[in-house]
């Protein structure tokens, strides 16, 4: 996929509400997600930190490998030594994983998508590619292919690494792609919890918990990227995406992606709102 740019004229701002602020060097994109229509951005280019995102384009892998039948859900993975291990990293967030331990690909999908657990990133990726560095390579591989030329992966869970830094508008292109190519598993993004060994795991995700039309995607942050956060929804005929980067407060994240989306949706539904189209992605 590549993603061509024709930027005409920029957002009067009139049009929207005073934006609630996310600190001083947040970015984000809201874009019209089937048309790839650019509505608003903000410092959408700046190169920051994945954090979580990072599982997007593990599970991008994963669902490749799924749709090419190298991979079922149903199919039974182990544990390894080094998903014990990055199980640890977070000690309250966490499977408590043990090496040995059995996860569905489905179960380790769903616990990647509704609790970001580190344990089931790495476990993914080293069924698709033996490891956890040969699937990085794969990662980046794929940012290539995607257009995703700000991009460049380190590790399947988004534990921060300096070499692991991506783009909001990399994101978007990320965004589209899984979308248009795996609608079978699309839905997972939506799940508000799991089971994994009698536990039953809750999403804190707070737009898939309670914005209308909510259809997912994933939450991220570690000290060093902020808060971020991927949010996709559909009303009536319009699906609007937002991806927010480096916002510095949780709850702020949350409101700041409400307005986006809002803003988003109410825009759209203006006819002749802007003279010409502010910019476009396109998927080829």
């Amino acid at each position: 996929m590549r993603a061509l740019f024709a930027i005409f004229l920029l957002i009067s701002p009139c049009c929207y509400a005073a934006e609630i602020a996310c600190g001083e060097d947040y970015s984000y994109l809201v874009f019209e997600a089937d048309s790839h229509e650019i509505l608003s951005e903000r410092k959408a280019d700046r190169i920051l930190y994945p954090a979580s995102l990072t599982k997007v384009m593990t599970l991008y892998l994963t669902f490749e490998a799924l749709k090419k039948g190298k991979l079922h859900l149903d199919q039974e993975l182990k544990i390894s030594a080094r998903g014990e291990e990055i199980s640890q990293v977070n000690k309250v967030n966490t499977l408590n994983a043990k090496e040995g331990n059995k996860i569905t690909v489905r179960e380790a999908i769903l616990a990647v998508i509704v609790k970001s657990f580190n344990e089931a990133s790495v476990t993914l990726a080293e069924a698709v590619a033996e490891d956890e560095w040969k699937f990085a390579l794969l990662m980046n591989k794929k940012a290539r292919e995607l257009g995703m030329a700000n991009s460049s992966f380190r590790n399947a869970s988004g534990l921060h690494e300096d070499g692991q830094y991506t783009t909001s508008y990399d994101l978007a292109r990320l965004v589209i792609a899984i979308r248009k190519k795996f609608p079978a598993y699309y839905h997972f993004f939506a799940q508000k919890k799991f089971t994994y060994r009698g536990t039953e795991y809750k999403t804190q995700n707070m737009i898939i918990l309670d914005y209308e039309g909510a259809e997912g995607l994933k939450t991220g942050f570690t000290n060093a990227a902020g808060f971020n956060l991927i949010s996709v929804a559909k009303r009536k005929k319009y699906r609007v995406a937002s991806v927010l980067m480096n916002c510095s407060d949780p709850e702020r994240r949350y409101k700041l992606t409400r307005q986006l989306l809002d803003d988003g949706f109410e825009n759209l539904q203006k006819e002749n709102l802007f003279a010409v189209k502010i910019a476009t992605i396109r998927s080829q």
